[in-house]
């Protein structure tokens, strides 16, 4: 009796790290090396005095990623106008962008960590969906607009957005131009994390899930859960931008913002403004108390995901082609784990 009590333990305790490691794959064979291009030191560390060949020269090597670089982060007109290169001469050597040039440069001149970290992330894409594009990795000075811009062929990394809270620059910048939640963020331990997760984003969000909370939180909560397979020793905080405090929150009130939810009818609602109150950057989730972090219910919705991935033991494709919202819904413990 002891002896078939003691096999069920370990059986039980077998399984169980077996869910836990799901994510812990054999990536010895999917290892990849992005390319890696600095888009910010051909620009603003440009030595010469032809700006219109510069310009010329910017464009065909970065494509899209330069043409909204200068129009809508610099707000410099078309690559194609024919006073561009007086236009970029202007603005590669003022002296403000120049000093914050050499912030970025003190920062991340030596982006190796950064780029294995990406190459890390991208073996384990690579391991899951052997058949997808990989993209090059392009860090450019994004004006203080971008943190990552999934292009076809490429993931930029706007590197301003990680100089920190602390950067004089960035305290610089008024706060209804640049809000202290948004500071806050601008931490380079989130880059990997960030980069990978607008990638998943551009290539996996399901905008066909449904147009009511639940789906909604739900199709982003997938994409947290590529993200943990993507990132699978990152812990939760740096994969959803928070900090550890957020993160403890979160957790312990777990099963308050579920019954907040229901009682407060946000479930199943189709008001995209309440839905947004729950999913977008902020000081705090509007509709929780201030002590709450923002996007709660991204949260939320990876909490589902995960409960429904170990109840019925799949894999990450499986996911992918699960449409059904009240199926995956069905499984959630509401924080009674």
């Amino acid at each position: 009796m002891i002896f078939r009590l003691f096999v069920f333990i370990v059986i039980v305790l077998q399984l169980i790290g077996c869910k836990q490691d799901r994510l812990k794959i054999d990536i010895s064979s999917s290892k990849v090396n992005l390319p890696l291009e600095r888009m910010e030191n051909e620009l603003l560390g440009f030595k010469g005095t032809d700006y219109n060949k510069l310009n010329k020269k910017l464009l065909q090597k970065y494509g899209v990623l330069y043409e909204l670089f200068i129009a809508r982060m610099i707000h410099e007109g078309k690559p194609t106008d024919p006073d561009i290169g007086v236009r970029l001469k202007r603005f590669v050597e003022d002296t403000t962008i120049q000093s914050i040039y050499t912030d970025i440069k003190n920062e991340f001149s030596n982006f190796s960590q950064f780029h294995e970290g990406f190459n890390k992330a991208f073996s384990h894409y690579h391991y899951y969906f052997p058949d997808s594009s990989l993209p090059k990795i392009v860090t450019f000075y994004s004006n203080f607009n971008a943190k990552a811009l999934p292009l076809d062929s490429t993931l930029a990394i706007g590197l301003d957005m990680y100089l920190g809270a602390n950067n004089e620059h960035v305290k610089m910048i008024p706060r209804d131009i640049l809000p202290q939640y948004i500071k806050d963020d601008m931490d380079k331990r989130y880059m990997i994390a960030d980069g990978m997760k607008y990638w998943l984003l551009n290539r996996f969000y399901d905008e066909n899930s449904g147009d009511d909370f639940a789906s909604q939180i739900i199709a982003l909560g997938k994409i947290m859960y590529l993200l943990d397979a993507m990132l699978p020793d990152t812990p939760d905080e740096i994969k959803i931008d928070y900090t550890k405090e957020e993160i403890e929150w979160v957790q312990l009130h777990e099963e308050q913002i579920w019954k907040t939810l229901i009682d407060e009818k946000i479930l199943y609602t189709k008001n995209p403004t309440i839905i947004n109150q729950f999913i977008v950057d902020g000081p705090f989730t509007k509709g929780l108390p201030k002590e709450s972090p923002s996007k709660v219910g991204i949260w939320v919705g990876w909490q589902i995901v995960r409960d429904y991935v170990n109840e019925n033991d799949i894999d990450v494709l499986t996911l992918l082609k699960e449409k059904n919202s009240l199926k995956i819904l069905k499984s959630y413990k509401h924080g009674k784990r």
